[in-house]
């Protein structure tokens, strides 16, 4: 063999050899696959009251009586800010051409507050925001007759709303 073709030969293995001691020795990392990812955060809300009924017994003269029930609001949601309402409707009699029993005098109380907020047009009772979990509230409520009710059977609501505030 000549030497030329001894000294490519012996060129050729040394680059070889070098390659791949430095392919064996080389930290870099080497991208191998791309993912792309999409994460979909759907808007959650979940409303829930403990009961949905209210007993109102009136037994004596008119005042202020209490509701023996009394609710448990749960909201849960992930929207940024949100907000629940309250209002209540007339209480109606049983017979007709009886007078209703005014929304005005349905309150509201929440948690252990002793401070009766009348039911009103959209009552603002509780906020949430995102990034503190909301905890349940519990809501007495308190109707107040006077002398001119006329004794019986009445009948309305109190609506709870919500709104979600994106």
């Amino acid at each position: 063999m000549n030497i030329k073709k001894i000294k490519t030969l012996l060129v050729l293995l040394f680059i070889s050899i070098i390659s791949n001691t430095h392919s064996a020795i080389d930290t870099d990392m080497q991208e191998v696959a791309s993912l792309n990812v999409n994460a979909v955060v759907a808007p959650y809300t979940t409303v829930s009251v403990s009961t949905n009924e209210l007993s109102f017994s009136v037994l004596g003269t008119p005042g202020a009586y209490i509701s023996t029930d009394v609710v448990t609001l749960t909201v849960d949601s992930n929207q940024s800010t949100w907000s629940a309402f309250a209002q209540a409707s007339n209480l109606v009699h049983n017979d007709f051409g009886v007078a209703d029993l005014p929304a005005e005098r349905l309150s509201f109380a929440i948690n252990d507050s002793k401070q009766f907020l009348p039911l009103k047009n959209n009552v603002l009772f509780l906020q949430g925001v995102i990034d503190q979990e909301p905890e349940p509230v519990k809501l007495s409520f308190r109707l107040t007759t006077t002398w001119q009710d006329t004794p019986g059977i009445y009948k309305g609501k109190v609506t709870i709303a919500f709104l979600n505030n994106p």
